[in-house]
């Protein structure tokens, strides 16, 4: 016999109850219920199946009733789940909400310090940890990439706690035999996260720097390349915007649009797709010219000057692709009240229930959020007038370090280097356009174009 306190306690699919019913049945083992009698009739049949119904039915009526009160906390400003605490913070009793766990936020500054500063990767990182003697967020001596990578990628760090971000679906391998976990996590759709804003622990350009070298180092890694590219990673069309990637023919070596293949088109306006124009470009040309380019400016501090100052002038390409950015930004700051005020509108005259109200209303004041933080950062690098005497002796003092020392690096010292100096390279077969970053006090940028 199998004794069970209620039909509901047995399982709250009716789907599982009847067939767990007839398994038993067909073993000759009786199955009995303290809340019901379990007869043979048809109206005993009946009668539990009803009840396996309104079980199922309660079921989900519970989840959607705690699904929506956890939504509303979080709109709230509130925090939903507190075991989903990332390293770093503690849960805060009083405020409902994360704070600053202070011994474990000083790991984080020095995680994102160290990956960012030391150009390491994330094995590198995690042995640096490991010799430290840091423990890991579990407590263990042992430090693993994934973990460090979800760290650095975080946006909590920041300030913004994204809650409701992963959903359990269906298992996405076979399960082994006696596995506990019959789901899998998967993301939802980004307009159903909801942001709670927390302390930042790490300013947001080192933030930023962090999420550029975690894609460098993606697209970098010697695991996806089998011969040795200069420009690998780095290198992209001028065209489309795609990333370039390398390959030899008979010993030569050409970099080839990812997007002029036919399995990764491109799509228009109009959804229709089409192959990038530019099928592959000869690499012994363009590595030649992006070398002796940023060779030459290392060897001559003074013209490399020249062409930060060129940046920073009012005229400059940069200022005017921020000059439109900013435009846009501002357009579409000052449609964002008149939509959320017809939202309104609708709310009240019944075309909208709760729940689309809600997260429309989530989806717009999120990007407002966003597009105001973005309007910020471009009138701050307006605000960058000219280089400083400070920032022009760093640049000499770092050409002279370097340019000693040019002559007798091998491909892999030239590569490093170049991938040191520089963000990205765009080439359309007629005109290479280098993109480069330097690492002083302030993060300064340069754009110049060889034809």
């Amino acid at each position: 016999m199998i004794l069970a306190y209620d039909p509901d306690r047995l399982s709250r699919k009716l789907y599982h109850q009847m067939i767990l019913a007839e398994e038993f049945e067909k073993q000759g083992v009786r199955l009995e219920f303290i809340t019901q009698e379990m007869g043979s009739s048809p109206e005993d049949h009946m009668f539990f199946n009803m009840r396996g119904t309104i079980a199922e039915y309660e079921r989900e009526k519970i989840k959607e009733r705690t699904m929506r009160g956890r939504r509303e906390k979080a709109r709230q400003g509130k925090v939903a789940n507190i075991a989903v605490a990332p390293f770093g913070f503690r849960y805060d009793k009083v405020k409902q909400t994360f704070e600053v766990d202070p011994q474990a936020s000083e790991t984080v500054r020095l995680i994102f310090n160290s990956y960012v500063s030391d150009h390491l990767s994330l094995v590198k990182l995690a042995r640096r940890l490991e010799q430290l003697n840091i423990l890991s967020p579990r407590g263990s001596r042992k430090w693993r990439g994934s973990t460090l990578s979800f760290i650095l990628s975080n946006e909590a760090y920041i300030g913004r706690l994204y809650q409701f971000r992963v959903t359990h679906v269906p298992p996405k391998r076979r399960l082994k035999p006696g596995s506990s976990k019959n789901t899998s996590s998967a993301l939802r759709p980004r307009e159903e996260w909801i942001m709670v804003p927390v302390p930042a622990i790490v300013p947001p350009d080192l933030f930023d720097r962090a999420q550029r070298q975690l894609k460098t180092n993606a697209e970098l890694s010697m695991r996806n390349t089998r011969r040795q590219y200069l420009l690998a990673g780095i290198l992209h069309c001028g065209l489309c915007g795609g990333r370039l990637g390398g390959h030899a023919v008979q010993g030569i070596t050409y970099y080839r649009c990812y997007h002029a293949r036919p399995e990764k088109p491109l799509r228009d306006s109009e959804g229709k797709t089409y192959r990038c124009p530019l099928t592959e470009i000869r690499g012994e040309g363009v590595e030649h010219v992006v070398w002796q380019t940023m060779a030459g400016l290392l060897k001559k501090p003074d013209k490399l000057i020249l062409e930060l100052r060129k940046r920073q002038e009012p005229n400059s390409t940069t200022g005017e692709a921020i000059q439109k950015e900013l435009k846009l930004i501002s357009v579409r700051l000052k449609a964002i009240p008149e939509e959320q005020q017809k939202l309104v509108e609708g709310y009240s005259k019944g075309l909208y229930t709760d729940i689309m109200m809600h997260s429309q209303m989530d989806t717009i004041s999120q990007e407002q959020h966003e597009l105001g933080n973005r309007k910020e950062q471009l009138e701050k690098h307006l605000e960058v007038k000219a280089l400083t005497e400070s920032q022009e002796e760093q640049i000499r003092i770092l050409s002279q370090k370097i340019k000693s020392g040019l002559g007798n690096l091998d491909f892999t010292g030239r590569q490093e280097l170049l991938r040191l100096l520089i963000e990205k390279v765009s080439c359309d077969g007629q005109t290479v356009e280098i993109q480069t970053v330097l690492n002083l006090n302030n993060k300064l940028n340069s754009t110049h174009r060889e034809d």
